[in-house]
């Protein structure tokens, strides 16, 4: 190695002694003296770059803060001034998707000795969103409750607060806690006579009500959504509806009917900029074109694996890690049905890593059961016994019904393949006992003739990919 490749240059060493200088120099000068640098160095920074450039705001807050440690200036805006940037710098994390940043900041906001009660309701909605979107569940509940329990008189914002814990039970299947949320939610938008509230808590709650309906039944519980969002000229929600629509289309296998929605409401969403809810429809699109049995079935399959990617790119974009379990589900469903199961199988140990992290049952289960559907398929029954095992003991006390009743019903047909009649009959008795409790009539049909076919001593002849959802 050359001997100028090791030398610190004269410029790095005079920059390092500097910084050091500096800082020593600043840690001998009394607090007072400290102070008032800051808030001389927050005045000129203030005149020189704020409306230029928003990432300034994180060292505009840290300056104000720094000029009041130690001391006290009588009737100071210090505090205000520091308050202000520090939601000016949440905000701008946020706008980013640097949600973790953002998170952290909200709630130094809401716990500011300055911040007013509306200001802390807002600050713990805005980290419990966002907490949400980094899969952090009891932080994510731990500040909408929070912001829930703030005494304001402020019922639009606490409508607010309620829809958003609302979704968040909703997508944890804690159906019960989220339908009291959202009604309530519902109850005072319209008591303030905010319809843009009204439609977002009518049109959730309406998603916690659909997921076993019919076409006809999902049209008709939805058109009052339609005719509100119509009301007030609110397309993104329009756009969510018609997603809503596809959803039941494709329960019900109207392939066509199903594509058609998706497609419009990706269409829709996309226009409104609400990337979010465009992820969600792109993966439901690439469920569609992996369950669809008309047409070319690798191609269907080739197109499930796009939109799966396509789905997947959005969630990461914003950071939103709880939804990206389901497009990595998918992607490891579609590369295993194409044959491809080395990449079937790293898939699905991604979406089992992430599901278990977040601590998501209905993924976890989803994982789990495409692993073991993996290694069945490679002639690995052993190993694949032991996963789907292991899956439902997983989630064997969450509510992920429809997970627990597919990985049951991929072990009656996996026991019922290798004649193990009796574990067979037990795992699809399971089934039909769980199945019972569900809204679902399909799957309570599927699991009674997957029983029946069992009892009579057949092999099951339904694909081990039979939607339980």
């Amino acid at each position: 190695m050359d001997e100028r490749d090791t030398e610190i240059s004269a410029e790095t060493e005079y920059l390092f002694r500097h910084a050091t200088v500096r800082d020593a120099a600043y840690q001998l000068l009394p607090m007072s003296q400290r102070a008032r640098l800051h808030v001389l160095a927050l005045d000129i920074l203030e005149e020189s770059t704020l409306g230029m450039n928003l990432d300034s705001v994180n060292e505009l807050a840290e300056h104000a803060r720094l000029a009041q440690v130690g001391v006290t200036f009588a009737g100071s805006e210090l505090p205000i001034r520091e308050l202000r940037y520090i939601r000016l710098a949440a905000t701008n994390a946020a706008s980013k998707y640097d949600n973790e940043v953002s998170c952290r900041l909200w709630e130094r906001v809401a716990d500011h000795a300055s911040a007013s009660a509306g200001e802390r309701m807002e600050a713990l909605t805005e980290a419990g969103v966002l907490y949400w979107m980094l899969g952090r569940r009891e932080s994510a509940l731990r500040c909408l409750t929070g912001a829930i329990d703030s005494s304001t008189t402020d019922s639009q914002r606490l409508a607010y607060c309620l829809i958003e814990r609302g979704t968040l039970y909703r997508d944890i299947r804690e159906y019960q806690n989220a339908s009291a949320d959202l009604a309530r939610a519902l109850e005072l938008a319209r008591q303030s006579g905010n319809k843009h509230l009204e439609l977002r808590a009518l049109g959730n709650l309406c998603t916690v009500q659909d997921s076993h309906m019919t076409q006809t039944g999902v049209k008709e519980l939805y058109e009052p959504v339609l005719k509100l969002a119509r009301e007030i000229g609110d397309d993104r929600a329009i756009g969510i509806t018609e997603g809503q629509i596809g959803l039941a289309c494709m329960r019900g296998d109207d392939f066509a009917g199903a594509e058609r929605h998706l497609m419009e409401s990706i269409e829709k969403l996309r226009a409104a900029g609400d990337k979010l809810n465009e992820g969600a429809m792109t993966s439901s699109l690439g469920t569609l074109f992996e369950r669809r049995t008309d047409g070319d079935r690798r191609l269907n399959l080739m197109r499930a694996v796009q939109y799966h990617r396509d789905g997947l790119a959005i969630k990461e974009h914003l950071g939103f890690l709880f939804q990206k379990a389901a497009p990595l589900c998918g992607l490891a469903s579609s590369h295993r049905l194409m044959g491809m199961l080395p990449e079937a199988e790293k898939y699905a140990r991604q979406a089992l890593q992430l599901s278990l992290e977040i601590g998501d049952p209905a993924n976890i289960g989803a994982a789990y059961f495409e692993l073991g559907a993996v290694q069945e398929a490679r002639g690995e029954p052993v190993q694949a016994e032991r996963t789907f095992s292991y899956g439902f003991l997983a989630i064997e006390e969450s509510q992920a019904e429809a997970a627990k009743i597919k990985l049951l019903g991929a072990l009656a047909r996996l026991m019922a393949g290798q004649g193990d009649w009796e574990d067979a009959e037990n795992h699809a008795h399971n089934a039909v006992q769980l199945a019972s409790r569900v809204k679902d009539t399909r799957t309570r049909t599927r699991t009674r003739q997957l029983l029946r076919s069992i009892e009579s001593r057949q092999k099951p002849t339904e694909d081990i990919d039979a939607d339980f959802d």
